[in-house]
């Protein structure tokens, strides 16, 4: 995937587009927003909000959403095919819906009666598989996603929150970023370091990209490691950031 930018939700349902230059649009939403996803081109962004509605920016498009269901448990996360035109929606216990040619490879109800409180799912750069991700940092692998290890295996879970989980390249190894901004890397996968060096952080966000990947806290203070670029922030604009793609 080449670079193409990033985006960043505020508390305020502005979307801010960072390529170059910024851009922002207001987004209209029917319940408090949960995540975004970029799609393939980078010039497209999906927002996902609490009720399971889908409002489609820029190259985006909307090919359904769960606003209509009876939701058993709410959504948390979406991530868009990064080889066809689809997406996939994740809801607390791990339950996955897909959209348009993104394949429904079961979820984590169907392979495990334990109960988890689901937080990311993330594609194989193939598309024909994804990891999920729980707060704990459990992971379950399906399709052609491999399993390189479990941050729950590793580390302590009290007081261990995820906050966000990225492949890396070749889907040869993943990182886990936890709440206190610490990144975790397991697999084949660059290690470039943790805002947590520097500080105790209030982390929301990991975006990765070729060659390194970016940081981002609450406050909208994106911190880069390895050679990808810091192209702007939302820092000073009053507003609390709630996802990143």
């Amino acid at each position: 995937m080449s670079f193409h930018g990033y985006w960043v939700l505020t508390s305020d349902n502005r979307l801010l587009h960072f390529d170059g230059e910024m851009s922002e649009v207001a987004v209209e939403l029917r319940s408090r927003a949960v995540a975004i996803a970029m799609t393939r081109d980078g010039q497209g962004c999906l927002v996902l909000d609490r009720s399971g509605y889908i409002a489609a920016l820029g190259t985006a498009r909307s090919l359904g959403d769960l606003s209509s269901l009876d939701l058993v448990a709410p959504p948390v996360d979406i991530v868009a095919s990064p080889t066809s035109v689809g997406y996939w929606v994740i809801d607390s216990n791990g339950s996955v819906f897909s959209f348009g040619n993104a394949p429904f490879l079961e979820g984590i109800p169907q392979v495990t009666h334990h109960a988890v409180t689901a937080v990311k799912i993330e594609p194989t750069v193939d598309g024909a598989g994804y990891w999920i991700v729980d707060r704990k940092g459990g992971v379950h692998s399906f399709g052609s996603a491999p399993f390189h290890g479990a941050l729950v295996d590793t580390r302590p879970v009290d007081g261990l929150r995820v906050v966000d989980f990225a492949a890396g390249p070749g889907s040869q190894g993943y990182l886990f970023l936890d709440s206190d901004g610490h990144v975790h890397p397991f697999g084949d996968v660059p290690y470039f370091g943790s805002p947590a060096l520097f500080g105790r952080v209030d982390a929301v966000g990991l975006i990765s990209r070729p060659g390194g990947y970016l940081v981002v806290d609450a406050r909208g203070a994106i911190t880069a490691f390895g050679n990808v670029a810091n192209l702007g922030s939302p820092v000073g604009l009053g507003v609390s950031v709630l996802s990143v793609a």
